[in-house]
């Protein structure tokens, strides 16, 4: 094995340094020089208190959530309209499908070009296009504008990508060891609580008993207006070297790489253990969307459709705490924390996708046409998808909790998220695509998304059984620390 390639996916803590290096990761050399440990005494009492409240992680993990509020999620709850509510969501779809083929491309080689650009930078560059979405659809639904949804979808996955490896990077190094599951938690919750948002919306100006077609264009400039207020918020993130999280630790940064080091990195990255046992969970946990959008747009009624955007989330939030409080137990070691968490998102899921199943062949021997919130059939059709916007996004999260598990530095946190969204993004364009046929079966959908997750499973029960001990940038960073101390007695000594 050559020198700088990553460690296998069974690495334990107390290797050596080799051994734990991150994908393609060079000589643990922090840029910030820092040691593990921040003196909190001296620091309070150096540091202003905006500055130390500023650079503290919880802090910016809620900057982060802030724009994931603002652009992710109201992409969420326009996708959440069923058919991005259009008339017909065919358009939608496609348009959707460009966005995240764009986006997978982008995400490809995300790596080398948020690592070159910095994470600051790269989430500016993405909340700059969030509004792209908003204004598309707006211009579709007044004035028949199809062009500009399918070139809009272009340009958001070139942002949204950008955006998406930064967040990925960013999210997987800001918590403290003991609070992953809990702040991976807030950020989901974050994007949920925008969709809540968007919902109240939706259903403001889609209230009314037998309104068909799509929703008014009004909906959509409220949606604009609110991906348009990203930007500040990116511009006030810190770099994750002067970040102090909670527990008084900073961010492993490694030196620079060139950008020729950088691209000749991508490929031992997705040659990992750690990316190849997970892409297929990685593909399957954004597969679902398509399929149930097309369900929502094909069987209920605008304003069923409206107050499904609103009250989708609620379980969401108390699901994705749920299982932050499950994956951050202290009693427990870490691999037991990441058996725990798989097993309790599959059970999950498995028990949607056979509910979603038994609904669609019952809509395929008798059509119910467009159902209404006022119907009885409104709740045993719409629960479905109510829970699947809560075991969908708690695979997402249990995911990125995993992988910080096998963290190095921020450097391979990004080029780990680069991946891992490049396959999302996948999985989301193969989903619309397939759904951008009006005659297509949903039902097809939904046993190809069932399929995935049981593919996945093999590999990803392999990838937690050799979830390491201990985070390995933690232990990179007190051997660091311990090789200070021992410098500094052999200073005073020699004094």
């Amino acid at each position: 094995m050559s020198k700088f390639d990553t460690a296998p996916p069974n690495t334990h803590a107390g290797g050596n340094d080799d051994a734990l290096r991150g994908q393609g990761s060079l000589p643990m050399n922090p840029t910030n020089d820092a040691d593990e440990m921040v003196d909190m005494e001296t620091y309070r009492r150096d540091v202003p208190l905006w500055k130390r409240i500023y650079q503290h992680s919880l802090t910016q993990m809620m900057l982060l959530s802030v724009q994931a509020f603002c652009g992710p999620a109201m992409a969420d709850a326009i996708a959440g309209l069923g058919g991005g509510g259009l008339a017909t969501p065919q358009t939608s779809n496609i348009a959707t499908a460009v966005n995240y083929a764009t986006l997978a491309v982008v995400c490809l080689f995300g790596g080398p070009i948020v690592n070159k650009l910095g994470t600051k930078w790269a989430l500016v560059l993405g909340a700059m296009t969030f509004p792209i979405r908003g204004s598309s659809y707006y211009c579709n639904s007044k004035f028949g504008t199809q062009w500009y949804l399918i070139f809009g979808g272009f340009f958001t996955g070139i942002g949204t990508g950008c955006w998406y490896v930064a967040e990925s990077g960013s999210i997987m190094s800001l918590a403290p060891s003991g609070a992953r599951g809990k702040y991976l938690a807030l950020w989901i919750v974050s994007r949920n609580l925008g969709q809540l948002v968007g919902g109240a919306i939706n259903l403001s100006k889609n209230h009314e008993k037998g309104v068909v077609g799509g929703v008014t264009p009004d909906t959509y400039v409220a949606f604009l207006i609110i991906e348009s207020l990203a930007l500040p918020f990116a511009f006030l993130i810190s770099p994750l070297e002067r970040v102090v999280r909670s527990d008084g630790t900073r961010i492993l940064v490694s030196e620079k790489l060139s950008s020729k080091q950088e691209f000749k990195l991508i490929r031992p990255t997705w040659s990992s253990k750690l990316i190849l046992l997970s892409a297929l969970w990685a593909i399957w946990s954004f597969f679902y969307s398509g399929s149930w959008s097309t369900y929502l747009g094909v069987y209920f009624s605008v304003r069923a459709r409206a107050l499904s955007s609103l009250i989708s989330p609620f379980f969401c939030i108390v699901g994705c705490f749920g299982l932050g409080f499950i994956l951050d137990i202290k009693s427990l070691s870490q691999r037991r924390r990441a058996q725990l968490g798989l097993f309790t998102v599959a059970i999950l899921n498995l028990g949607v996708y056979i509910w979603s199943i038994v609904m669609q062949v019952k809509f395929n021997n008798a059509n119910p046409g467009k159902i209404d919130w006022d119907e009885s059939l409104y709740a045993s059709s719409f629960l479905p998808y109510f829970f699947v916007q809560t075991t969908g996004p708690l695979s997402q999260s249990y995911m990125y909790w995993l992988l910080s598990s096998f963290a190095t530095d921020a450097q391979s946190n990004v080029r780990n998220g680069a991946a891992f969204r490049c396959l999302e993004a996948v999985g989301q364009a193969i989903s619309y695509g397939m759904n951008t046929q009006i005659t297509a079966d949903p039902l097809i959908g939904f046993c190809v998304t069932f399929a995935l997750m049981a593919a996945a499973l093999g590999p990803m029960l392999v990838l937690v059984n050799a979830t390491p001990d201990r985070i390995p940038a933690d232990v990179i960073l007190e051997g660091q620390e311990e090789e200070q101390e021992k410098k500094m007695e052999g200073l005073k000594a020699e004094a």
